[in-house]
C-alpha cells in the first residue's frame, strides 16, 4: 500500500462585476440603515403613485446595495416594460441577476445593453465574466478582447480574462494577462496568485514562489497564500518549508483542512507517524467522507506499535467509503486476517 499524494493546489479566483463605471464588490461595507431608508421612502410613494418610475429606479439602486438582487430585478423590469430601450436599465437588472446567479439572465441584459450602447466596456467585461461562470471561456475570453480594445486600462478586464485562460490551460497567455494586470495595479495580490498558479502549472515553482512572497509581503494574513506557496515547495522537495506554510495556514485558519491533509502527508514522508495520525485525525475531523484519509491514517497507524486494530478500523472505513481499495489489502498478510470474505 502506498501513500498517495494529493494535489490541492486549486484557483482561488475573484471575479469583478462593474455597476455603471464604478467597481462593486458584494463584500463592500454599505450604510445598510441608509439604504433601508430609501427603500421604505420610495415604496411609499410608488404606493401613492405607482406611475413614478424615478422611484422604483432609487429603489432598485438601494435594494441592489442592501443585496436585495430578486426585488431590484422586479424594480428593474417595471421601468424597462415602459422604457424599453434604456441600456443602463438593462445593464442594471443584468448586475441584479448576477446577484442572484442568474447568469444566463444576466448575459441576456448585458446583449441587451451592448446592442443600444456597442462601446459598454462594462456590459462586455461583466459580460465576459458571466460566461466564464458558466464555462463558455471562448466566448469569455472574446467578450474581454472587446473590452480592451475599447479601453486598454482597465485592469479588470485583463484578470479575468487571465482567470478564462487558466481555465484552458493557456498559461502563458494567462501569465502575460497577470503581468498587465500587475503593471497597472501593482498591489492586486489576486494578480500575483493567479499569476504563481500559471507558474506552478508550467513547473516555475521558483517564480510561483516568489509570486506568493509578494502576495504575503502585501497581505501576511491572506491564508491561501500560505496554503499555494506549501503546495509549490511539495513540488520542489522543500518538505521543511512546506511544513511551515502549511502549519501557518492553520495557525490563520484551523479549519482549513486540505492543509491538515499535506501536511500529514509530509510527516509521514518523513516517518513522523504520531503527528501524521493527528494531522490525519483532524483532516478527518473536517471531512469525515474522504476514503483516502482512513487510508493514509491506517498506513501511519502500522508504524506506530499498539494501534493495529485502530489501523484496521482505518482500513474498514476506507473500504466502506471505497471498495476500490480491497484488492489492495488483500495483498497485505495482516490485514487479510481482519477483512470480511465477502
Amino acid at each position: 500500500m502506498r501513500l498517495v499524494k494529493r494535489v490541492f493546489l486549486s484557483f482561488f479566483t475573484l471575479f469583478y462585476l462593474f455597476q455603471v463605471s464604478n467597481l462593486i464588490s458584494y463584500s463592500e461595507e454599505i450604510d445598510a440603515s441608509k439604504y433601508q431608508k430609501i427603500v421604505e421612502k420610495c415604496s411609499s410613494i410608488i404606493d401613492k403613485n405607482p406611475e413614478n418610475y424615478s422611484n422604483y429606479l432609487k429603489r432598485a439602486e438601494a435594494e441592489y446595495k442592501l443585496g436585495m438582487y430578486k426585488e431590484a430585478v422586479e424594480d428593474y423590469t417595471i421601468v424597462l416594460k415602459k422604457y424599453p430601450n434604456v441600456a443602463e436599465n438593462y445593464f442594471l437588472r443584468g448586475n441584479s441577476k448576477f446577484g442572484i446567479k442568474d447568469y444566463k439572465g444576466a448575459i441576456e441584459d448585458y446583449t441587451k445593453t451592448i446592442d443600444l450602447e456597442p462601446d459598454s466596456v462594462t456590459a462586455y467585461c461583466n459580460r465576459g465574466t458571466a460566461k466564464t461562470i458558466l464555462k463558455d471561456y471562448s466566448g469569455a475570453i472574446k467578450d474581454f478582447d472587446i473590452a480592451i480594445r475599447l479601453d486598454d486600462d482597465i485592469y479588470d478586464s485583463y484578470f479575468n480574462r487571465g482567470i478564462a485562460k487558466l481555465n484552458i490551460k493557456d498559461y502563458k497567455s494567462a501569465i502575460e494577462d497577470f503581468n498587465k494586470v500587475i503593471k497597472l495595479e501593482p498591489n492586486i495580490t489576486d494578480a500575483y496568485l493567479e499569476r504563481a498558479h500559471a507558474k506552478a502549472y508550467l513547473a516555475d515553482y521558483k517564480g510561483a514562489v516568489e509570486d506568493l512572497n509578494k502576495v504575503i509581503s502585501i497581505n501576511p494574513k491572506l491564508v491561501s497564500a500560505y496554503y499555494d506557496r506549501g503546495h509549490v515547495k511539495i513540488q520542489q522537495n522543500d518538505l521543511v518549508g512546506a511544513a511551515k506554510d502549511f502549519t501557518k495556514t492553520l495557525e490563520l485558519d484551523n479549519k482549513f483542512a486540505p492543509a491538515y491533509f499535506n501536511r500529514a502527508m509530509i510527516h509521514y514522508a518523513t516517518k513522523n507517524y504520531d503527528k501524521a495520525v493527528s494531522d490525519y485525525s483532524a483532516y478527518i475531523a473536517l471531512n469525515s467522507n474522504d476514503a483516502e484519509a482512513y487510508n493514509n491514517r491506517a498506513l501511519s497507524r502500522m508504524h506506530i506499535g499498539g494501534q493495529t486494530k485502530e489501523a484496521v478500523y482505518d482500513c474498514l472505513k476506507a473500504l466502506k467509503l471505497n471498495p476500490e481499495y480491497y484488492p489492495r489489502y488483500q495483498e497485505l498478510p495482516w490485514l487479510k486476517y481482519y477483512l470480511p470474505q465477502n
